[in-house]
């Protein structure tokens, strides 16, 4: 009996250190590595970071050293639509746009071709009483840092207070 409750204690603790390390998220055949969650200063909003993205307040948002890509909080955006003023789409040649549906809210990922160096990623989503937009860019050569922006905007979470 002694050695059972031994054998238990230590699945338990060892099962609740790994729950705070790197989580792994499937995505179709891809594995991508989710480092955290965080939230975007002064919002409801959480997203799980890919690998290596950090809050970066010259960049406005969570940014990634190794490759300069940047996951932001559009607060311009956000502003906009609450003032009831029209929101542009940004510049660039629009390559994809799928719905999603975020905390329970519709939405749409928006992804631009910007020129011939630079890709641009917006999440839109919200209901009749609000709207939330973050937008990423990374650059055109960066297949898996696309993969991973994609997931990670999957996983954001609205917490009300």
């Amino acid at each position: 009996m002694k050695l059972f409750i031994c054998l238990l204690l230590i699945t338990i603790t060892v099962v609740a250190c790994n729950n705070g390390k790197v989580k792994k998220q499937e995505n179709s055949t891809d594995t991508v590595a989710i480092s955290k969650i965080a939230n975007f200063p002064g919002t409801i909003i959480y997203i799980e970071l890919p690998k290596g993205f950090a809050w970066d307040e010259t960049a406005l948002g969570f940014y990634r050293d190794e490759d300069g890509s940047v996951i932001r909080y559009d607060e311009f955006k956000t502003k906009q639509y609450a003032a009831n003023m029209p929101v542009e789409e940004r510049i660039g040649s629009l390559t994809n746009r799928q719905p999603i549906t975020v905390s329970g809210y519709k939405g749409e990922i928006k992804t631009y071709q910007v020129g011939n160096t630079s890709v641009k990623i917006e999440l839109s989503f919200g209901d009749d009483t609000f709207m939330e937009f973050i937008e990423a860019t990374y650059f055109t050569s960066q297949e898996q840092t696309e993969k991973d922006i994609l997931s990670s905007l999957k996983t954001i979470e609205v917490k009300k207070k």
